[in-house]
């Protein structure tokens, strides 16, 4: 059973790091580091284990994208995530040097600090590889959380790293939650979605 979770793990890892790959956060964090891919493949490895553990993965038929998120009854940012937050930036200081690893550092500290109070659900990573986009492929992955937080009556959140994704969120009933500035040439955007009355 380990052995075939360690399967898992790197099967999903992979789907993430092809599917991020171009993705404008991970070149701030990496720029055109010749590491990049192997290291994005160690991010999701380290980060994977607590999905599978506190959250749900949903995958794309014959793995062309994933979607990762935490139901409204998960704390997060607790002991255990910050444990890994560390892990992740040890590997990435290892892979791509310590401006790297200041930069993730950076990332996500800004990113926690708009992180919103009310009880919510978060989608914390949804990618898909770049031959799969455009298909309706990622409105499949997103809508098993919608319907639960539907269901649940309850907020969901999420961070867009790529302002070209925002008019996707938005077609799915998010919202400009708040704007997240990395750095002066660089920021994310805060979403949020009320759930609908069915």
């Amino acid at each position: 059973m380990i052995l075939e979770s360690q399967t898992q793990i790197k099967r999903i890892a992979k789907i993430l790091a092809e599917s991020f790959m171009d993705d404008p956060g991970f070149q701030f964090i990496f720029g055109e580091n010749e590491n990049k891919f192997p290291a994005l493949k160690d991010f999701f490895e380290l980060f994977i284990p607590d999905i599978i553990e506190r959250g749900e993965i949903i995958i794309a038929p014959e793995d062309q994208g994933a979607c990762l998120w935490y139901p409204e009854s998960v704390e997060i940012f607790n002991e255990q995530f910050e444990q890994i937050l560390v892990d992740i930036a040890s590997t990435v200081y290892h892979f791509a040097g310590e401006e790297s690893g200041k930069r993730f550092e950076h990332l996500i500290h800004t990113m926690g600090e708009k992180e919103p109070e009310r009880s919510h659900c978060e989608v914390f990573f949804i990618g898909l590889k770049p031959e799969a986009r455009g298909q309706g492929i990622g409105k499949n992955l997103i809508k098993p959380v919608l319907d639960y937080t539907d269901t649940k009556q309850l907020g969901c959140y999420l961070v867009s790293s790529n302002s070209r994704n925002i008019s996707f969120y938005e077609r799915h009933g998010f919202q400009k939650y708040c704007p997240i500035k990395i750095s002066d040439s660089y920021s994310m955007t805060g979403m949020w979605r009320d759930f609908a009355n069915n």
